[in-house]
């Protein structure tokens, strides 16, 4: 797969997460696709796995907004380094809603490619910060 088609993969993703676009974020995946959050450590397969669980990210987070700071991309695999924001207003796994806001927490996306679409995305992104942000953990 060419740099620049991946590039339009990448900025695709980041764009239909921003701007909560389920069609278009289900367009960029294969129909076998395999979406992983491993910080919660949900496995979603399959793009109605997938449409579930953007629908409840967008739920819990109705601002949500997801910006790529950096990228790397090797033939059919890509990694890229991220920011995210928005307000806690629905409950997540050990996170019941605060309904206040985070900001800047960084995560990685490593994504596989196949056919010009993501066959696999592994999310992993620092949930202590946001514990600490939105007042579930401690200040640090």
């Amino acid at each position: 797969m060419m740099a620049v088609s991946v590039e339009r993969v990448l900025e695709g993703w980041a764009r239909a997460w921003s701007s909560h676009d389920l069609e278009q974020l289900l367009a960029l995946f294969t129909d076998d696709c395999t979406y992983e959050d491993v910080t919660f450590g949900v496995i979603n397969r399959g793009k109605a796995q997938l449409r579930a669980f953007a629908e409840g990210v967008f739920a819990g987070v109705p601002d949500f907004t997801v910006e790529i700071t950096s990228r790397v991309v090797a033939g059919d695999r890509a990694a890229m380094e991220w920011l995210m924001s928005g307000t806690h207003r629905g409950d997540f796994p050990g996170m019941p809603a605060t309904g206040k806001r985070f900001a800047g927490l960084r995560g990685v996306t490593v994504l596989e490619l196949e056919g010009g679409k993501i066959r696999r995305n592994s999310d992993y992104w620092d949930a202590a910060t946001a514990m600490r942000q939105v007042g579930l953990l401690p200040a640090a």
